[in-house]
């Protein structure tokens, strides 16, 4: 019963929904955490552009009357407009909207198996004990890849919370350091 349960055909449409929401969230992982690596590769061009910002700049007023954690990454991807590392910058802030959806998905999939689940209950016929017996695999099945699916859907969302309020953390240091050089150190004010 074991192995026929996880594999009956409802169970595996359960299983191929769960995998396709996985794998779409899996590389929406990849691809921020490969514009993460650029981010951080580019650091040093956000301490120059956070030096040079003019004393009347909107976002160096913020960033001297509110703390750093205020500011928004969207706001720092402004400030890196026109450089190369801008791409991987909005990356991120993109990764961070679909944080929603991986958490939707992960809700499509308990969903997904509780459906099955019904579906497989219903679907038997209660005063034929044979029948509803047969049909518990099924039931049995679609619950535990709808379980699976959300753990999996629900570690990935975690890890890309994780990696954005990495990215966060890098860029406000740079930020800071930047607003700390010294004005002898800076070249022209950015406007």
């Amino acid at each position: 019963m074991g192995i026929s349960t996880l594999f009956d055909p409802l169970s595996v449409l359960v299983l191929i929904a769960v995998l396709g929401m996985t794998g779409t969230s899996a590389l929406w992982f990849r691809q921020g955490q490969q514009a993460f690596d650029q981010v951080v590769g580019a650091l040093g061009i956000l301490r120059r552009v956070a030096a040079q910002l003019a004393a009347d700049h909107p976002i160096r007023k913020r960033l001297e009357a509110a703390p750093v954690v205020d500011l928004s990454f969207e706001e720092i991807t402004r400030l890196m407009s026109g450089d190369t590392s801008e791409p991987a910058a909005r990356a991120i802030v993109r990764l961070n909207e679909r944080i929603g959806w991986i958490e939707r998905f992960a809700q499509f999939a308990v969903h997904l198996g509780i459906l099955g689940t019904v579906f497989a209950l219903v679907s038997s016929d209660p005063t034929d004990l044979v029948g509803f017996r047969a049909r518990l695999p099924t039931a049995l099945g679609t619950t535990f890849w709808g379980l699976i699916g959300a753990l999996m859907l629900s570690a990935v969302a975690g890890t890309c919370e994780s990696l954005i309020e990495r990215a966060r953390l890098h860029v406000r240091m740079a930020l800071l350091e930047g607003l700390e050089q010294r004005p002898e150190q800076v070249a022209k004010p950015l406007d």
